[in-house]
């Protein structure tokens, strides 16, 4: 399988050419809120805003961010307002750290990581160093803090209901329809589940075991998977969570079967005898590389987008037949800097919390910046075409986001005329476009061509 843009292949002694005009889909980086390299605690619109190394963000449907930033133990807003950003501080009091419940600035954090938020517009956080969940709840005007899981300052790995489960640094959260949460146990080397029952919350371990020694690598079935330091996490509307496995520097799938969830790594290059392999390396995801992934997020079509962060990067995973493709959509591997750009001329420092909207864009929190990003999508984007042998057939695939273009045939190249519109042998099956030709019948030229 190989992926192709142009191109022509002799298959049985038959000709089939393919065109496609551009490049594959490019991001524009800008910086929404705050100053490079500057920190503080202010509130206001776009570049008067100021924080101190936020990690992580949440998107809800009105557009809203909503950001954990760690350093000024806070939740902040980033509500957009017209072409603008305004930042706000709806809990916590910047600078001072502490664990206690409470409305508004009365209630405290010790290094807030992560954010999620709800239908209802509830927003969870993982509590870093409390090693605790909160729950913010919004009443009328005013953000009311509560504790759901885990006790302040007590660590430990016991699943459990409410402040009788422990959490050992708990990294990360995403939740379901059903408000379940889903949360990375960092230091626990596990992925828990934070089920609502009734007024109480039921904290159980998904996958993964507390390390003896050190932590280590394996893929498998519930506690027989093993993760170092699992950081990000994101949730796809059809069930399984996709895990930035930071200290293997790999991607993880835990997909649910029946009541057990199944690990098995999407891409990176697993560890070997002289441990984890870092690296810049785009391509198939089994020769990948990243350096400590951080942030994960995921589209519709299942579609991954990773915060690599000691490489100062975005990365792209798409979907390839049962494998997967990297790129990098932003920043340059191993060149940090404060720059918006196109691809690989925006910079970043060291990026975490990412996420992504209904549109396509990118949120990008740059955590060694002090900063939020933005990531806007070219238009339109060119496919990436592939052959797979299937028999006597030609299979041709190319990404959704192709549908800006139609799939023509000719028998004879010289004439415009000559290429016609396929519609037969041309469906679509989960995320891909595919169409599927018989060799011997119909051999030919194929393009793509811009509606």
């Amino acid at each position: 399988m190989k992926a192709l843009s142009p191109f022509s292949l002799l298959l049985g002694g038959l000709w089939f050419a393919l065109a496609a005009s551009g490049n594959a889909q490019s991001y524009t980086f800008t910086t929404i809120a705050g100053v490079a390299q500057v920190h503080g605690t202010a509130d206001g619109t776009n570049n008067s805003a100021q924080f101190y190394q936020p990690s992580g963000l949440a998107l809800d449907g009105a557009g809203n961010l909503y950001v954990a930033d760690l350093l000024n133990h806070t939740i902040r807003k980033v509500a957009p307002v017209g072409t603008n950003w305004v930042v706000s501080t709806l809990a916590g009091l910047p600078g001072t750290l502490g664990s206690d419940d409470g409305t508004n600035d009365q209630a405290r954090f010790n290094r807030p990581s992560a954010v999620a938020v709800d239908d209802a517009g509830n927003l969870f956080v993982t509590d870093l160093y409390n090693q605790t969940i909160r729950k913010l709840t919004h009443v009328g005007t005013n953000w009311v803090v509560s504790t759901v899981a885990g006790l302040a300052g007590a660590k430990g790995s016991d699943d459990g209901t409410n402040s009788d489960a422990r959490f050992d640094d708990p990294q990360a959260v995403a939740l379901d329809s059903s408000g379940k949460l889903y949360v990375t146990d960092r230091l626990n080397c596990t992925i828990r589940g934070v089920t609502p029952v009734g007024t109480n919350w039921v904290v159980s371990t998904l996958a993964g075991t507390p390390p003896d020694l050190y932590p280590g690598f394996a893929d498998g079935t519930n506690g027989d998977a093993e993760f170092f330091w699992p950081f990000g996490i994101a949730r796809h509307s059809g069930g399984n969570l996709y895990v930035a496995d930071f200290g293997n520097y790999l991607i993880r799938r835990i997909a649910p079967l029946g009541p057990d969830w199944v690990t098995t790594t999407v891409a990176g290059v697993p560890p070997g005898d002289t441990g984890p392999k870092a690296g810049t390396n785009d391509g198939p995801g089994s020769q990948a590389m990243f350096n400590s992934p951080n942030g994960i997020a995921v589209d519709a079509s299942e579609t991954l987008y990773v915060t690599d962060q000691f490489n100062s990067t975005i990365r792209k995973i798409t979907s390839s037949g049962s494998s997967w493709v990297v790129s990098t959509v932003g920043g340059l591997g191993l060149a940090p800097g404060t720059n918006d750009g196109v691809g690989a001329m925006a910079r970043f420092y060291h990026p975490s919390g990412i996420a992504l909207d209904r549109a396509g864009n990118l949120y990008v929190v740059d955590t060694g910046n002090h900063t939020i990003r933005k990531g806007t999508p070219s238009s339109v984007s060119s496919p990436t075409l592939e052959i797979l042998p299937v028999a006597n057939q030609v299979v041709l695939s190319w990404p959704i986001s192709a549908s800006n273009y139609v799939l023509e045939t000719t028998h004879a190249l010289g004439s415009a005329d000559s290429w016609m519109a396929l519609s037969n042998g041309v469906s679509v099956a989960g995320d891909n476009y595919f169409f599927t030709n018989d060799v011997g019948a119909a051999p030919g030229f194929f393009r793509l061509h811009g509606r």
